[in-house]
């Protein structure tokens, strides 16, 4: 009754703000995420706190991109996956964008009985993930496979005005379920791994930052990780087959073209060909509709390929990251007999369980991102384009991605008659606003406001309205833990957290964009806002890596420690602070960046 009164008396402030004309937003009309767009005079009086999801909207999102694939689908698959397994302190996320990036609020459960009425539900819905989570990823890896084969066979070239709709409602429906076959696998292994670090804080006094902690759950191989491998195997081909040059003097655009002009060249390319057959459904930017896919573009595995060759990984005779592997599984397993050691014999088994499936967690992290983000991605891109060749042909928008300027609504209002529609008024502004926002982000780096909230200061805000929610998506991705010192208290320039322990000296190299990466020299410092699967060639030349956002369990955090390279996440202000071409130095088991020219 308490929480209905609460709402009761927040309607009449709103409604005596309006009177005394002090809430704009009275007027405010949702606009690129319709029911999903922040208005913070409304927004935060009732969930009082909105963080900036800086890990995922870098740089700024496409209104299509923002509005249906974060603002409605991942809303919809956080709030899905806390239902599922009765998270007990959370039923899942408020999504809300603004300015080309998502903010998220946490719906907390603070009643300590409800808490732990959902704690017994959640052990019993989490069991089955401790006892197969290999056979039950395996599962929805089918069914995600399925669903974009299926996609797939829409014929453009056949398709009647119904089809096309019938298309945009396909695409729509394929992005809520992959969001909720993305949550189950993350929740229930972050969830161990949450759980597994706050075991380990209560015994033993270590957290998650720690080397102890970490070599339990690394080492492990992954589909990322072997198509990295596969992309080495194509450069040692090259190198073997005497074609080194040809990637040493051509940029990864005249590549193609130069090995189209000799047998053996020809020879490489069936190779490079079959290769992309099997892996050429792969967005660029997993978060975001509108950069092209590897078959779009086959320049930008070359580029990879092309570094491997640059860089003298192709003329080893092992890829370095099978050698580092071998290296970290020993290390594991003797962290995980060390850790066990100092249980009671009752306890080892129920603990082990524990491990196994919080070791699930960083495999997870980096496998989705290629069977759920970068394909669902790739499918969403090639279906919308194929809707938005049908509205510029009819004359509705001026190109055909422009559809990716427009929201789902808008685009089923229109395609099924689009020659008496016109969408121009509305793609030519959110054109140019976003257009504007990515030529600032490029500019100026990260811009758009941290946190929006009501909250005395940010440490409130994430005391009040994100820890309590324990839910380790968001402590340990999206947002990320907080800095437990600060940069005047350990005599640091900047602080974030520890990804990866280890000490580094070298030159910044500051990155804003994976295209990018051809700047980075072997031996340079990283510094960048956080990474994606595109950013993987970068750990094997970088001497350390600085992120702005990012948690330990974000990509950047869990390739450093794959490397073993010396990792910070969370500093919010690197990229702003520091700038290419300083020498700096990097103690990431402080978390502490120094600046040595100032």
């Amino acid at each position: 009754m308490s929480a209905e009164m609460s709402r009761q008396e927040l309607l009449k402030k709103w409604e005596q703000d309006e009177k005394d004309g002090k809430l704009k937003a009275g007027h405010a009309i949702w606009d690129v995420s319709p029911g999903f767009d922040l208005i913070p005079e409304l927004d935060l009086p009732l969930n009082h706190s909105y963080f900036f999801d800086g890990t995922h909207s870098c740089p700024p999102l496409s209104p299509l991109g923002l509005q249906l694939y974060w603002a409605r689908g991942c809303t919809h698959g956080l709030k899905y996956v806390n239902s599922y397994f009765n998270l007990p302190t959370c039923y899942g996320w408020q999504g809300r964008g603004k300015e080309g990036g998502i903010y998220w609020s946490f719906l907390i459960e603070r009643d300590e009985n409800k808490i732990k009425e959902r704690e017994v539900k959640f052990k019993k819905a989490l069991q089955p993930f401790i006892d197969d989570f290999d056979g039950i990823w395996q599962k929805n890896k089918q069914e995600l496979l399925d669903m974009y084969e299926e996609l797939k066979k829409f014929n453009p070239a056949t398709a009647t005005n119904i089809d096309f709709l019938h298309l945009a409602w396909d695409l729509e429906r394929a992005v809520l379920r992959e969001w909720e076959i993305h949550f189950l696998g993350m929740q229930s292994s972050y969830s161990a791994w949450i759980l597994l670090e706050k075991e380990c804080k209560e015994r033993f006094g270590i957290d998650d930052k720690v080397a102890d902690f970490q070599d339990m759950l690394r080492g492990f191989d992954n589909e990322i990780y072997k198509i990295d491998r596969e992309l080495w195997v194509l450069a040692k081909t090259a190198v073997d087959m005497g074609l080194a040059d040809i990637f040493k003097a051509k940029s990864a655009e005249e590549i193609i073209p130069a090995m189209e002009q000799s047998g053996i060249g020809k020879e490489w390319l069936t190779k490079f060909t079959a290769f992309m057959q099997v892996r050429g459904w792969r967005a660029c930017n997993p978060f975001d509709f509108v950069e092209p896919t590897w078959l779009e573009a086959p320049h930008v595995p070359i580029k990879k390929i092309k570094e491997y060759v640059e860089s003298g990984e192709a003329g080893k005779q092992a890829y370095a990251l099978d050698e580092k592997r071998k290296e970290l599984s020993v290390k594991r397993e003797d962290a995980v007999k060390r850790m066990l050691d100092r249980l009671p014999d009752a306890e080892k088994a129920s603990f082990k369980s524990l491990i196994n499936l919080a070791q699930q967690a960083a495999g997870y992290s980096e496998e989705h991102d290629l069977y759920c983000e970068m394909m669902m991605v790739a499918v969403c891109r090639w279906g919308y384009l194929a809707i938005g060749k049908w509205l510029f042909e009819q004359g509705c928008i001026d190109r055909p991605d422009d559809v990716f300027m427009m929201n789902t609504l808008e685009i089923e209002s229109c395609v099924l008659v689009p020659n008496k529609a016109d969408q121009r008024w509305i793609t030519r502004r959110r054109r140019a606003e976003w257009e504007g926002l990515k030529d600032r982000f490029s500019k100026e780096g990260e811009f758009r406001t941290p946190l929006y909230t009501d909250r005395a200061d940010i440490m409130e805000a994430v005391g009040l309205d994100l820890i309590p929610s324990f839910d380790p998506i968001a402590i340990k991705i999206v947002v990320g833990d907080m800095p437990t010192v600060s940069a005047e208290e350990i005599g640091a320039d900047i602080v974030g957290i520890c990804g990866c322990p280890g000490v580094a000296e070298g030159v910044a190299k500051v990155i804003m964009n994976y295209n990018d990466l051809g700047q980075l020299k072997a031996g340079d410092i990283l510094v960048c806002p956080g990474t994606s699967p595109e950013w993987t060639i970068a750990f094997s030349l970088a001497a350390a890596v600085v992120g702005d956002r990012g948690g330990t369990l974000s990509h950047t955090a869990i390739i450093g420690r794959e490397y073993g390279l010396p990792t910070i996440v969370n500093t919010f202000v690197a990229c702003e602070k520091i700038k290419s071409g300083q020498r700096i130095r990097v103690d990431a088991g402080k978390g502490a960046i120094y600046i040595l020219d100032k």
